[in-house]
């Protein structure tokens, strides 16, 4: 008795070690088999409890949490399909659809072809762009179950892609009337009628799915989205702060409410829900620029320079937030401040890879920035230098070179180098600055008989604004992922137009500009064009509208629509719209001298100008914008002759003056408007493309390309094609 009961206190260990010592061989196998049959079940039992786990934080909408708790479970039973199944989901959540894919492949390899499996792959398959694999997957799935309502989903988003958003209405209709309760089908009506202009039955719909779902904070959430849209900032605040409390690490609700916030003036809070946020998740690049966006508006400016600059390390690739940044730094930093350096170095490097590209107009986009950062900066001066020499322009490469001989830009990165223990040897010191010495010399002495020097004048000392325009950026009650983007935009734009010879571009800082305010402002400041931008930008890809009116008579001359997609895409948007609007612009000049026939003229290669380019001689002042549309118009008798350029140097031209009748009137000062550019002479340099209006006096691009294509792909194909995503994509894929 007292023996069995030592056996019963003592371990499962010691229990087996007495029967190990035992002779009979039999009973030890089949307690030990008994042994490793528990174990197993306690593993099993360990991954379905971290499942379970996962399942919670996946309901609270923590996915970073319930992504961990899968892969614990998945350690335990590699073998556990629903864990691979809900890990996909995660990583779909958390916009990594690659690794979904990945992960319910192993799904399926446990758990067959179920229909949840195959529409989430289909839905990864649509994230990743291969839209035709998707819709074999949702199309097999209806053919095996025909009453399957998410592969129904899965057809409507492809719809929504493709902007059949009326196709994927009815989809969503179909979906709701096989299931009358279903969440998502009446929250992604809601969405859909709202895109539609439908607001009464959106309404209805999202207060349906709020009386049928209740305790769902996804339809509180689109419900607040839908008042956001409607300017009711009260009411969405109300319904943001309501699916907080039913899930409180519901990251698209606290965004939503940061932005109600936001246009509520309500800095300080919209600040604490940026803090809470990046203390789960450092890497939300919305957080950060935010944060900076109310700091600066609180008049908190180091506060925001330092937030956006700890946001640009934490995710470098938000070029909003760098455009901000930027344009703070810009207006706040001196010139002589070191960390310009560190902050040039950015855009330095990323010339250097496009440069491996051979793409011109990002490498001079990116050195312009780098040398806008910091004008001392020798990699970024000696990069953009040997660009304009390698494309021909010697007189604009012997200004960049001198200035770094006479700003000893060249001495102060050899000491620079120095002082981090990278000295040169002096030996290739020395040689380094009598190289710069002798290019300098050289070059001054090839560059002697000019125009310049022919008529005694300084091309750089020109005044060539011909054209003055405004920019304005209209109000959105769309939620965007970066609040205040017209404004960032505008200003970002028109610093890109401070390189342009020939413009004037101001961004006008007021947003909320109607048509008729701006147009008003325009005119009373004497411009030629007002440019009416709006924004969007659901982060995948970026969409800029511009109107560009006539501020003497407010008639619309040009319409721009720029979709941007993928790596630099704000960048890339920005100089397609930039190339755009000097599409249209029409080619102007001055004559600065003349001598009998012969005429200087302000205008050159820089501006894409070639030998034979013919232009109208106007009467000073006579010159206006056309009545309706692009161009320019001029009385008759205003029409004074004409010139054919003989000699074009980069920055001036010389040309022969005809056409003037018998009482010549022609004068210094007289303007000049393009007519024709000669086709059949050589291309002009590809660094004159996008520095200088480069129309006819019609409006008409002068190198023979449509308004429609050059508004469509300005850089002439510098960048992938994409589908848009549509706005309410971005919140449909969020809906479970």
């Amino acid at each position: 008795m007292r023996a069995g009961n030592r056996i019963q206190g003592n371990s499962g260990k010691s229990f087996l070690k007495k029967i190990a010592g035992a002779k009979n061989a039999a009973l030890f196998a089949l307690l030990t088999a008994a042994f490793c049959s528990f174990a197993f079940g306690q593993a099993q039992k360990s991954a379905a409890s971290l499942f379970d786990e996962g399942m919670n934080f996946q309901a609270e909408r923590a996915w970073w949490n319930a992504s961990e708790k899968y892969q614990e479970a998945l350690k335990a039973n590699p073998a556990f399909a629903d864990a691979w199944f809900r890990l996909a989901q995660c990583s779909y959540e958390m916009d990594s659809p690659e690794a979904a894919l990945d992960q319910l492949q192993n799904a399926k390899k446990y758990a067959g072809g179920r229909s949840d499996i195959l529409n989430l792959e289909g839905l990864a398959l649509i994230s990743l762009g291969r839209l035709d694999d998707a819709r074999k997957i949702f199309e097999a799935v209806q053919k095996k179950y025909p009453n399957d309502i998410d592969s129904r989903f899965g057809l409507a988003e492809l719809n929504l892609f493709q902007g059949r958003v009326s196709g994927a209405e009815s989809l969503y209709a179909d979906a709701l009337k096989r299931n009358p309760q279903n969440a998502k089908a009446l929250l992604s009506l809601a969405l859909i009628s709202a895109e539609l202009g439908k607001s009464r039955e959106a309404e209805r719909f999202a207060s349906q799915a709020i009386q049928a779902h209740s305790e769902n904070p996804q339809a509180r959430f689109v419900a607040a989205y839908l008042d956001f849209k409607k300017g009711d900032l009260p009411s969405s605040e109300k319904r943001c702060l309501a699916a907080i409390q039913l899930a409180p690490e519901y990251m698209e609700a606290y965004e939503l409410l940061a932005l109600v916030y936001f246009k509520q003036k309500r800095y300080g809070e919209v600040i604490d829900i940026a803090d809470w946020s990046l203390s789960r998740d450092r890497n939300r690049g919305q957080s950060w620029y935010i944060k900076g966006l109310s700091e600066l508006a609180l008049g908190k400016n180091a506060g925001a320079l330092k937030t956006w600059e700890l946001g640009l390390d934490a995710v470098p690739e938000d070029e909003a937030m760098r455009a901000a940044f930027e344009l703070l730094v810009r207006e706040d930093i001196p010139l002589e401040d070191p960390r310009r350096a560190v902050w040039a170095k950015w855009h330095v490097q990323k010339g250097a890879d496009y440069a491996k590209k051979y793409a011109g107009p990002l490498m001079r986009y990116e050195y312009q920035d780098a040398l806008r950062m910091e004008p001392l900066n020798y990699p970024a001066r000696a990069a953009f230098s040997r660009l304009l020499r390698g494309q021909g322009f010697s007189e604009n490469y012997l200004a960049q070179i001198k200035f770094i001989q006479e700003n000893q830009v060249l001495q102060e990165a050899i000491e620079s180098k120095k002082t981090q223990g990278r000295a040169l040897p002096a030996d290739d010191e020395k040689a380094a600055l009598v190289r710069l010495s002798d290019t300098v010399e050289g070059y001054e002495s090839l560059l002697q008989n000019t125009l310049a020097s022919k008529w005694n004048v300084n091309p750089f000392y020109l005044d060539k604004t011909r054209w003055t325009i405004g920019l304005y950026y209209m109000p959105s009650n769309e939620p965007l992922l970066h609040p205040d983007l017209g404004r960032v935009t505008a200003e970002r734009l028109a610093v890109l137009f401070k390189g342009i010879l020939g413009t004037n571009v101001l961004a006008v800082p007021k947003e909320g500009r109607s048509y008729g305010q701006a147009y008003a402002d325009a005119r009373q400041n004497g411009y030629d064009y007002f440019v009416l931008l709006s924004t969007g930008d659901n982060g995948r890809d970026i969409k800029l509208s511009a109107e560009m009116n006539s501020a003497r008579t407010g008639t619309t001359a040009q319409k721009f629509e720029v979709f941007k997609t993928g790596n630099s895409r704000f960048a890339n948007a920005l100089l397609s719209l930039r190339q755009g609007i000097l599409d249209v612009l029409p080619a102007r000049a001055r004559i600065l001298e003349r001598s009998g026939n012969d005429v200087l003229v302000d205008i050159g290669r820089t501006e894409g100008m070639k030998k034979g380019a013919k232009f109208a001689v106007i009467r000073k002042g006579a010159l206006k914008t056309a009545d309706s549309g692009r161009g320019l118009r001029y009385e008759a008798n205003d029409l004074l002759g004409t010139v054919v350029l003989t000699d074009v140097a980069e920055d001036i031209s010389e040309g022969l003056l005809g056409g003037t009748g018998f009482y010549d009137r022609v004068n210094a000062r007289d303007e000049l408007v393009l007519i024709e550019l000669p086709k059949d002479k050589e291309d002009a340099p590809e660094a004159a493309q996008d520095s200088a209006p480069a129309a006819d006096q019609n409006g008409t691009p002068a190198d023979g390309s449509s308004v429609e294509a050059a508004a469509e792909d300005p850089l002439r194909g510098a960048n992938e094609r994409a589908d848009r995503v549509p706005e309410l994509i971005r919140i449909l894929r969020k809906l479970d």
